[in-house]
């Protein structure tokens, strides 16, 4: 077995604490997601984990305010929310494998509730398999990395506890990283804490987490912590700690992605322990702000909150936030190029640095369709991938003539649709009237964008308002007509 030391010279390290200007950092806009399923509508709780890199989530959804949940996964293939089954001889209740991470290989952990204890578990096609962290009565998966040369299951970070006296006394709880292929542990060593979480895990071997500390052995609360592997990008071969705070609250780190970009969760200071989401990296954290994370009205809900659970590569944060009525709902917070101004017909224009095949999202308000035109000179579209939580996240997509429906999520490749060199404009119509009440954010369709080649995008994304005098948008949607009924005639803002 192996042991992860850590460095506790001082606790806090380079990005402890700082904050740089806002305006460094990308906007981020807001969309709630919440489960639904045909035939039983929408769930009124939703927790998001994680989203993969190609579109992916999976999170855990309740009917009846969380008495009794499941985990799912949503996928862009199908456009449906679908249900992780449990395994064979667990009823659900009194033993439940709950599932906190999916990677972009289709393999699952997370962790079990049994009467005896609670195991770690992976699933991959189909079959699951159980791990116990040696010495420790429970262990759960909270991060499955995407498989490597090294580790060709991928490596799953997770933490372990020693069951009763959990959070009561020193050293009760532990961070751990385990190799699936091997079947080996390395422990992450955080003495004195009295509650330790391991979470986020990224390409480099870096790991994050939080450990809760008492004033006899540090200032007391929770502190992130930054795990740096001392042998190029294998955290089983040992490394060192690191403690952080930002803004000097609370901190509660939980994703890192394979850029080194960490999202967190922090307690405000004013004593009403309510939780915000930052991002960031060792130059600075920002705010997000979720804008329905409001003042609770319950009783038996005495704090706001907003929290982190995942962060993929291009810097998607996944998490939950309470409405004002004690609800719980999943969101994605995207960075994206806000509009740069409109032209005289109402257009937004925008002026983006990109790169071939690297993808960026741009946002403007909320319509039912959008017509997309790069400017003069502008490298042409590669690929796009529309926004999951505006409405039924069923679309329309027009090029060239031809109409294809698209799920939320999915990648449309224009190269792979008898565009080889990619277009220089598309229409994305049937967006449900519905989402223009979205209570979030009225920023709120980020459309991520690749192009076939590096420049600046100084193209428009145009609202479609459908109006009375609109013949040509008028004719062009009698062509392509939605597929459901309650999409026609409405008007964007």
């Amino acid at each position: 077995m192996n042991t992860i030391h850590r460095r506790i010279a001082q606790l806090g390290f380079a990005f402890a604490g700082v904050m740089v200007s806002l305006a460094a950092f990308p906007v981020y806009v807001v969309n709630q997601i919440d489960y639904q399923e045909p035939g039983s509508g929408v769930a009124n709780f939703t927790q998001l984990w994680g989203n993969t890199n190609d579109g992916r989530v999976i999170g855990v959804a309740s009917y009846d305010a969380g008495v009794t949940s499941f985990s799912f996964i949503y996928d862009p293939a199908t456009g449906l929310f679908s249900r992780i089954a449990q395994p064979p001889g667990f009823d659900g209740i009194m033993s439940v494998a709950s599932a906190i991470s999916l990677n972009d290989s289709g393999t699952v952990t997370g962790g079990t509730f049994e009467p005896a204890a609670q195991r770690g578990f992976v699933l991959s096609g189909g079959v699951y398999s159980f791990f116990d962290n040696p010495g420790w009565v429970n262990s759960t998966g909270r991060t499955v990395a995407n498989p490597t040369a090294a580790h060709p299951q991928g490596l799953v970070v997770g933490f372990s506890d020693n069951g009763a006296s959990l959070g009561s006394a020193v050293d009760s709880s532990t961070g751990f990283v385990y190799d699936p292929a091997t079947s080996t542990f390395a422990q992450i060593v955080t003495p004195n804490s009295f509650f330790t979480i391991a979470q986020g895990l990224n390409i480099g071997g870096q790991i994050v987490g939080h450990v809760t500390y008492e004033d006899v052995f540090a200032t007391r609360g929770s502190w992130g912590f930054l795990f740096t592997p001392t042998t190029g990008a294998d955290p089983m071969l040992g490394g060192t700690v690191n403690y952080f705070r930002i803004a000097g609250g609370w901190t509660k780190a939980r994703g890192i992605n394979d850029n080194g970009v960490l999202a967190a969760a922090v307690f405000d200071h004013d004593g009403t322990r309510d939780t915000e989401v930052y991002v960031g990296t060792s130059v600075g954290f920002q705010l997000i702000n979720v804008p329905s994370a409001a003042g609770p009205a319950a009783s038996d809900c005495p704090n706001k909150l907003s929290f982190p659970e995942g962060l993929n590569n291009a810097g998607q944060v996944t998490g939950l936030f309470t409405d004002a009525s004690c609800n719980y709902h999943g969101f994605i917070a995207t960075p994206v190029s806000l509009p740069t101004g409109t032209t005289s017909s109402g257009a937004y224009t925008f002026s983006v640095d990109v790169v071939a095949n690297t993808p960026i999202f741009i946002d403007p308000k909320v319509a039912v369709g959008y017509d997309y035109v790069v400017g003069a000179g502008d490298p042409l579209f590669a690929t796009v991938r529309l926004p999951l939580g505006i409405g039924d996240n069923k679309y329309r997509l027009i090029a060239g003539g031809k109409a294809h429906d698209l799920n939320a999520g999915q990648l449309f490749d224009f190269r792979a649709h008898g565009f080889p060199a990619g277009v220089s404009s598309f229409r994305v119509s049937c967006i449900d009237v519905g989402a223009r009440l979205d209570p979030v954010n009225s920023l709120a369709f980020p459309t991520e964008l690749t192009f076939t080649g590096a420049g600046t995008f100084t193209g428009t994304m145009a609202p479609l308002t459908f109006n009375a005098n609109d013949h040509a948008a008028q004719a062009l949607a009698q062509a392509n007509p939605c597929p459901r009924q309650s999409r026609s005639g409405a008007g964007g803002r």
